[in-house]
């Protein structure tokens, strides 16, 4: 809900932004490109239709036909012109005007094609009957008459003025004077005459026709409709372009506003940076103080306070303990040292301006403060900018750590809660001290404890280590067998050898099973020591033929995980490797730092932006192909027949649960190439680490219910090591009478049922039906098979993997303890 104002402002944003983007597209565009083509296929029909009449008029074309296509064309031109002009709602009436120009061409086409078929047949009659041979053999005097006849009819044709027609006029005459009434040419000469006075009155006729026709006003409609569509274009694209300037100003204010936030991010990352470098300081300066010995508090104290000093910019610091005598831990810049009394003194002022947790006093300019002596105090030691935070102790203050500087603090964001920060890591440093009082009392229990997690993680050391040397004496067992022949003793003892490195091999299996915790603490590994260490195995397990080339890695890098499964992963890796390439190659193994700046999906998984270190495995074996590489780190997927399919996909795993990713790169016969990225780290000294001490308890009454007497005494005698008190029992009857007769006389109940999951999911609801306000664990070998849902409507707040272990169990503890608030002082 807090981000909702932001999420209704992007949404808002994106909606106008989307909205300008869609007016300022040229959607018009196609409707004007199809009314541009709607105007030139009548702008080309028109000048067909007026081609072919005037063809038609000549005798150059007797098909009809192109006539009504391009008549038909210019209709379908303004039927488009029309439609466009509605769809866009625009004014009609031009498009209107040309429809009606259309149809005068239409009808005056009509007209002109009936009269022009009579005209062109009675010239093609003339024609004929003028040249034909047997019209001349029969009468010689009238040829010239019907010669002079075709000769007027044929100018008349061409030329149609007043003296052409009265020409024609007087040679019908006379061809009619002339031609026989009767004999052989009469009936021709009757036809002649006929056909000469119809053109005689055809002709002009067609010929207005086809003026009229030439004639009709169509380019003014056909232009006011052409200025129509154009101003309509032309506003549209007036009207986009204001939208898409309008996009441009509002992008660019949006621009503006991410500068702006830019800028306020960098400032806000300086100041988190600032903090960050004084947290860092304070860290490690903690780790200093956590890591040092009793004896040595006083002079690391003075290094830690220099540290702090230098970094909020102070000029002297000190620490101040209300003891019997007062006990002061100061620091001092060159030239700067402490004037008398102080800062035994400033203890008595922390009190009187009544510092008190978690109140701390901070005093950027002490000629700021009003006349009195704590401003008297101040100024007689010099000081012009104060700081003091309270190192509480149950009760009232008992010491300070107080910080002074020779000049006010101005235009500067001074550190308060990092001072009291460093105070807290000054005041665990100190708290210390006094516990090292009570540490005799818990000694011995606290060695119990420690010897029994450390047989644990003893076994499973023993057992890891114990594993390398198992696959070296099988490796060797392997490179000799082919130099020693078949069936002899030597023979038979190596085979022997062989056999018992591998039913070791698999009881170091069973070991590191048992002995792996569900919740391993991660740390920094460093890379070569890393590589460095399994190379030293690689090259006794792996085969004679095969190489092994580690390249040279920089000591800074640093990966966070467990060594152990770190170092699985480099062994499946070359075990793979070596198993490709059939007795024979090189595998190469290499490590470097990379910055990955972009989402990078891999071939298994996908790494988010920061420092990597890429730890890759090549090798000159067989290689595989694509479908193969889908289905590699599928469990129980192998490509060998003695092969199991669980190499790569414990890689998998280990790589998954480290946060990391796999990019795998292979071609048939071109080896392969397997690259694990994981999140990068700082290097870190291992000498610096200690092992973190185990969650005690403090008295607390643990019913546990285990089916096995030996298991029950050995989970009884863990949980008294951890500062428990166990009550045991062995049959769930028991422990339910136990609990309903005295169910406040229990503040944990651990229901240990191992295999038997489902028996200790029903004992745990009876005793949470029972004393449902106490915490209840379940041990369990898995809690696969149990649904979530099972173990809340059971009412268990945890579930431990069993048998049990100290680390485990004493966690578990403190977390429902703590979650119950029922943890003692």
């Amino acid at each position: 809900m807090k981000n909702l104002p932001g999420l209704l402002g992007v949404s808002l944003l994106l909606a106008l932004l989307t909205w300008l983007l869609l007016r300022g597209i040229d959607t018009n565009a196609p409707a004007y490109a199809a009314t541009l083509r709607a105007f030139d296929d009548y702008a080309l029909a028109e000048a067909s239709l007026h081609r072919d009449v005037l063809q038609a008029r000549a005798g150059l074309l007797r098909d009809y036909d192109t006539l009504v296509g391009a008549a038909q064309a210019m209709e379908d031109a303004v039927v488009r012109l029309r439609s466009h002009a509605q769809t866009e709602g625009l004014d009609v009436a031009p498009v209107e005007r040309l429809a009606a120009a259309v149809a005068e061409q239409e009808e005056l086409m009509e007209r002109f094609k009936t009269g022009n078929a009579l005209l062109q047949n009675s010239l093609s009659f003339v024609g004929l009957l003028s040249t034909s041979p047997a019209f001349r053999a029969h009468d010689a005097q009238l040829e010239p008459a019907t010669s002079a006849l075709a000769a007027a009819i044929l100018y008349l044709s061409r030329d149609r003025s007043s003296d052409a027609l009265k020409a024609l006029q007087e040679r019908i005459e006379q061809y009619a004077e002339q031609a026989p009434a009767a004999g052989p040419d009469a009936e021709a000469a009757r036809a002649m005459l006929s056909h000469a006075r119809l053109l005689y009155d055809l002709l002009p006729a067609v010929d207005e026709n086809l003026k009229a026709f030439i004639a009709v006003p169509s380019g003014r409609p056909l232009d006011e409709t052409r200025a129509l569509f154009s101003e309509h274009r032309s506003r549209v694209e007036a009207g986009e372009q204001r939208f898409r300037l309008l996009l441009y100003l509002v992008s660019l204010l949006l621009l503006i506003m991410l500068v702006l936030l830019g800028l306020r991010l960098r400032a806000r990352a300086i100041a988190l940076r600032r903090r960050a470098a004084f947290e860092h300081v304070i860290a490690e300066n903690s780790t200093r103080l956590i890591n040092c010995s009793p004896a040595e508090t006083g002079a690391r104290l003075k290094q830690v306070l220099g540290e702090f000093s230098r970094t909020i910019g102070a000029d002297r610091a000190y620490i101040v303990m209300d003891e019997q005598p007062i006990r002061v831990h100061t620091w001092s810049g060159d030239g700067k040292a402490f004037p008398p009394a102080w800062p035994n003194k400033a203890l008595t002022l922390a009190e009187q301006l009544g510092v008190a947790e978690p109140d701390s006093v901070t005093v950027p300019d002490v000629a700021a403060l009003p006349t009195g002596p704590v401003k008297d105090a101040l100024t007689a030691a010099g000081v012009r900018a104060w700081a003091c935070v309270p190192l509480t102790r149950p009760g009232r203050v008992r010491s300070i750590m107080g910080f002074d500087a020779f000049r006010p603090i101005r235009n500067k964001i001074f550190p308060v809660p990092i001072v009291r920060l460093a105070g807290d890591a000054v005041a665990n440093a100190l708290e210390r001290e006094f516990l090292e009082r009570d540490r005799a009392k818990l000694t011995m229990r606290l060695e119990r404890a420690r010897r029994m997690q450390m047989v644990g993680s003893l076994a499973s050391g023993i057992a890891h280590n114990f594993n390398n040397i198992i696959g070296a004496i099988l490796g060797y067992s392997e490179m000799i067998e082919p130099q020693l022949t078949r069936g002899t003793k030597p023979a038979q003892h190596i085979d022997e050898i062989r056999h018992a490195a591998e039913r070791g091999r698999d009881l170091v299996d069973n070991i590191l099973t048992f002995g792996r915790r569900t919740d391993a603490r991660v740390r920094p590994v460093q890379v070569r020591a890393l590589l460095s260490e399994a190379a030293s195995f690689l090259r006794a397990s792996l085969p004679s033929g095969v190489e092994l080339v580690v390249e040279d890695v920089s000591i800074d890098v640093a990966v966070s995980g467990e060594p152990a499964q770190l170092q699985q992963v480099i062994f499946n890796l070359c075990t793979n490797a070596a198993q490709a390439m059939e007795g024979s190659g090189h595998i190469r193994v290499a490590a470097k730092q990379e910055e990955v700046t972009d989402l990078l999906q891999m071939s298994d998984g996908e790494l988010s932006p920061g420092r990597y270190v890429c730890l890759s495995v090549s090798d000159s074996g067989r290689g595989f192909d694509e479908r193969v590489a889908r289905r590699i780190f599928e469990p129980f997927f192998t490509t060998r027949l003695a092969g199991t399919g669980l190499g790569l996909a414990t890689v998998r795993e280990i790589v998954r649960d480290h946060d990391g990713a796999i990019s795998v790169q292979s071609k048939p016969g071109l080896g392969s190439r397997f690259e694990v990225w994981l999140p990068a780290t700082a290097a870190v000294d291992p000498a610096m680490a200690e092992p973190e001490s185990l969650p005690l308890g403090h008295g607390e009454t643990v019913l546990i219910v285990e089916s096995e007497r030996e298991r029950l005494l050995r989970d009884e005698e863990k949980l008294a090591a951890l500062g428990y008190e166990p009550v045991g029992f062995e049959h769930p009857v028991d422990a339910l009478a136990a609990c309903r007769s005295e169910p406040d006389r229990f503040d944990i109940i651990l229901v240990s049922y191992g295999p038997e999951s489902q028996g200790g999911l029903d004992l745990a609801r009876a005793l949470n039906e029972v004393a449902p306000s106490k915490p209840v664990l379940l041990a369990a070998a898995s809690s696969v098979d149990v649904s979530a849902s099972a173990l809340a409507e059971a009412g268990i707040s945890e579930v431990l993997r069993w048998p049990l272990t100290s680390t485990e169990l004493a966690a578990a503890l403190a977390r429902c303890l703590r979650t119950s608030g029922m943890l003692r002082p």
